[in-house]
C-alpha cells in the first residue's frame, strides 16, 4: 500500500472510532435507494467515496449500512468490491461553503489566504470549518493525486521560528494502563490526547499538527517536522482533546501542536511544460547526513512563495547550469522534484524519478512543469 493509501486509510479509520459506527440521519433519508454501483479501486476508503458521491466525507456510514453484505469491517475495503451508493447521492448539496462549480480534493481546515498573503503564519489562516472532503470528479481513468495527503502533512519545512506563529503543546496522553507498565510517553494512532492550546482558537472538527523542531539551517531558518495529524473532539477553556488520525514520526508528549494548514489541490488540473525562467538550488536534505536521494526523499529549496513557486511544481535537479541554464536538457537532469509545500522564502519537495542518484545538497534546480488547466 503506497503512502497516501495509508494516509487516507488510516484517517478513514480515526473517523470510524470517532463517529463510533453510528448511522447516520442520512442513512436513515437514504433508506434502501440506491444508484450504481461502485466498484472499489485500489487505495480507496469509505470516507473518500463518501466525499465523491455524498460531497460529504462524514456520511461514510449511510454507504456502509447499505453495503454490509459486502464490507465486514468499514475500515477495510478491497479492489473490486461493489458498493451500492445511497439514492441522493448524485443530489447531495455541500453545505462547507465551497465553490461547486470547481471541483477539488483535499484536506480544508479553513478559509485559505491568497497565495501571496504572506501576513499569516506558514501553516495557514485560522480553522473556522469542520474538516471536510469537497467533491471530486469520479471516472473510470481517475489520475492519482498530485500531491497526496501523506505527502503534504509529513512533509518537513524549514521556517523562522519568529514566523511559526502560536503554538499549543500535548500535555497528556489518554490511555488506560491496567498492567501498570512502563510506557513510553508517546502517543498511538487513534489515540486520544489532551493538547494545551496557548491562545490558540479551535472548534471541534478542526485538524491540528504536532510538530518538532529540528536543525538550523543558515541563513534559512530550521527544520520544523511534521509527527502527527489531530482532529479536534472537544474544547474546554485553554485546553482540547483530540483524536490522532495520522502518525508521521516519534509522536511525544511535550511536542509542539498548531493548526494545520489547508491542503487544496485542483483535480482539472494537469502538469504542462512551463516556459518560465526559474532557478534555484537544494538548500539540504530533510534527512540530517543523507547521501543518497531516493522516491519519496524530501529536499529543501531556496525557492518560495516570493519566487512564484506553487505546490505542484515539478523541478528538474542538474549537477551543473554552466554556462548557461538553457544549455541543460531535460535528459541531463539527475531527478525529478515535486512541490509539496512552500513557505515565502524555501519550499519543500519530494523526489518524484531518479534517474541518477548523484544528486547532491547545493546542486541547482531548474522549473520544468506547472499545473494549469
Amino acid at each position: 500500500m503506497n503512502r497516501m493509501a495509508r494516509t487516507t486509510a488510516l484517517v478513514a479509520g480515526a473517523m470510524v472510532l470517532a463517529l463510533g459506527g453510528v448511522r447516520s440521519a442520512g442513512a436513515q433519508e437514504a433508506g434502501d435507494a440506491s444508484r450504481t454501483p461502485h466498484e472499489v479501486r485500489r487505495g480507496e476508503t469509505l470516507w473518500e467515496i463518501s466525499a465523491r458521491y455524498l460531497r460529504n466525507p462524514y456520511r461514510w456510514p449511510d454507504i456502509y449500512e447499505l453495503n454490509r453484505d459486502v464490507v465486514q469491517d468499514p475500515h477495510w475495503i478491497f479492489p473490486g468490491e461493489r458498493l451500492r451508493m445511497p439514492g441522493d447521492a448524485a443530489a447531495v448539496v455541500s453545505s462547507r461553503g465551497y465553490d461547486e462549480a470547481r471541483p477539488a480534493t483535499g484536506y480544508r481546515t479553513g478559509r485559505p489566504a491568497p497565495a501571496t498573503d504572506l501576513s499569516g503564519t506558514v501553516f495557514g489562516t485560522r480553522s473556522d470549518q469542520l474538516l471536510s472532503l469537497s467533491s471530486l470528479q469520479l471516472d473510470d481513468d481517475a489520475r492519482p493525486a498530485v500531491v497526496s495527503v501523506s505527502d503534504f502533512f509529513q512533509a518537513s519545512l524549514l521556517v523562522d521560528p519568529s514566523e511559526s506563529g502560536p503554538m499549543g503543546r500535548t500535555v497528556r496522553v489518554i490511555e488506560e494502563n491496567p498492567l501498570d507498565l512502563n510506557l513510553p510517553p508517546s502517543a498511538r494512532l487513534h489515540q486520544d490526547v489532551v493538547v494545551h492550546l496557548a491562545g490558540m482558537q479551535t472548534a471541534p472538527g478542526d485538524l491540528l499538527q504536532s510538530v518538532r523542531w529540528g536543525r538550523d539551517i543558515n541563513p534559512f531558518g530550521q527544520v520544523l517536522e511534521s509527527k502527527a495529524l489531530l482532529l479536534v473532539t472537544r474544547t474546554d477553556a485553554d485546553s482540547a482533546r483530540a483524536r490522532v488520525v495520522d502518525v508521521y514520526g516519534d509522536y511525544r508528549v511535550g511536542d509542539p501542536v498548531t493548526r494545520a494548514a489547508d491542503f487544496f489541490v485542483d483535480p482539472e488540473l494537469e502538469h504542462a511544460e512551463s516556459g518560465e525562467v526559474l532557478n534555484g538550488r537544494i538548500i539540504a536534505f530533510a534527512v540530517e547526513n543523507q547521501t543518497v536521494l531516493d522516491l519519496y526523499d524530501e529536499v529543501f529549496l531556496d525557492l518560495g512563495l516570493r519566487a512564484g513557486v506553487k505546490i505542484g511544481d515539478e523541478f528538474l535537479v542538474f549537477s551543473h547550469l554552466e554556462p548557461s541554464p538553457a544549455l541543460a536538457e531535460p535528459e541531463d537532469a539527475l531527478c525529478v522534484l515535486r512541490i509539496v509545500r512552500v513557505t515565502g522564502n524555501t519550499s519543500t519537495a519530494v523526489v518524484h524519478k531518479v534517474r541518477d542518484p548523484g544528486t547532491r545538497e547545493g546542486n541547482p534546480v531548474r522549473l520544468s512543469r506547472r499545473l494549469s488547466g
